[in-house]
């Protein structure tokens, strides 16, 4: 073989290494923006010193307009914050009384095998779909996400409002 086409060889593999990869490396590669899209359930944000993991939106029983939002709520800062304001589907959301306050560096899970729940009684969208959802903390502001819908099967069996009507004087926290 000579060295012209030896050096050709070389080039051409050096040059096509790249394509051949699949996907590219950086903050830009395909691999690393999933991570900020929709692509499922188990959608994660932080806003300030909060961070929401894996809310995802357990439709309620057949025939009802009920949903039970399931996530973990991280406090890692020095302070205690509280939930101020819940939106579900652009309605009022329920949240279990005495379950808004987030001591620093706790968590607390919501809706499932947990005593604290936020809620939809007003829940016009069906499974597989997304539906706006806003959290506003006193300390970290206002979080607005997109959550997927999924039936109450499978792994989310038995997840459902607690309570299952809506009680008569909400203590939803609200924008004022």
């Amino acid at each position: 073989m000579t060295r012209s086409r030896a050096a050709a060889i070389i080039a051409t593999v050096a040059l096509s290494s790249a394509a051949l990869t699949g996907c590219w490396n950086g903050p830009g590669s395909t691999t690393m923006m999933q991570a900020t899209m929709n692509s499922g359930n188990g959608v994660q944000a932080t806003v300030g010193n909060i961070q929401i993991e894996n809310a995802t939106l357990v439709a309620g029983p057949e025939g009802t307009t009920t949903g039970t939002l399931t996530l973990r709520i991280v406090n890692t800062g020095q302070t205690p914050d509280s939930l101020v304001y819940a939106v579900i589907d652009n309605g009022p959301a329920y949240v279990t009384p005495g379950s808004e306050t987030f001591v620093p560096n706790a968590s607390v899970s919501f809706g499932f095998d947990s005593k604290d729940w936020i809620n939809t009684y007003t829940l016009k969208a069906a499974a597989g779909t997304y539906v706006p959802v806003e959290l506003g903390f006193k300390e970290a502001g206002l979080v607005k996400i997109s959550v997927l819908i999924v039936p109450p099967t499978g792994y989310y069996v038995g997840i459902a409002p607690n309570p299952a009507t809506m009680p008569s004087a909400t203590p939803t926290p609200s924008a004022s």
